[in-house]
């Protein structure tokens, strides 16, 4: 966004949108400069220019191309994700489980809310980055133990 003057309500030094009187999807290439105050109301005064009638209308135009739309192997892609995920989520339980023992054993605390209540102490956070709390503590113990189980069964 670039800092002009408005076209409608001609304010100056404001961020300014590049507005497309005729839509993209419709063909347009002209654009004017509006603020983001006139840029909205824009496109709220004509109900058939909201940003979801115009993707929709892009969508279908681009369909009737002939062009493929969506990934072709999305149903793989999606599993290659969880599995992903679901193996860094392992990884973090195991290696965080270790602390939390470690924890357990160094102050004594027993109790999942005083377990969380030390990893937010000590600044560690939970896989994705937030705070612990009793049920974090339980949901990653679980995981814990279940993945060490797992891991005793491959062995024997």
């Amino acid at each position: 966004m670039k800092t002009k003057v408005c076209w409608e309500c001609k304010k100056e030094n404001v961020a300014i949108h590049n507005h497309h009187p005729v839509p993209k999807s419709r063909g347009g290439t002209k654009t004017i400069p509006l603020c983001e105050t006139c840029h909205s109301k824009a496109h709220h005064m004509k109900k058939n220019m909201t940003i979801s009638r115009l993707t929709k209308a892009a969508l279908s135009q681009l369909k009737s191309q002939g062009v493929k739309l969506g990934h072709p192997n999305i149903l793989e892609v999606q599993k290659k994700g969880l599995a992903a995920r679901k193996e860094r989520a392992d990884q973090f339980a195991l290696d965080t489980g270790k602390t939390v023992n470690d924890i357990c054993e160094l102050f004594g605390i027993t109790s999942k809310l005083g377990i969380a209540n030390k990893l937010n102490e000590l600044k560690i956070t939970t896989r994705l980055g937030r705070a612990w709390s009793a049920k974090t503590v339980k949901d990653l113990m679980n995981r814990h133990k279940h993945l060490k189980s797992e891991q005793q069964h491959e062995n024997q």
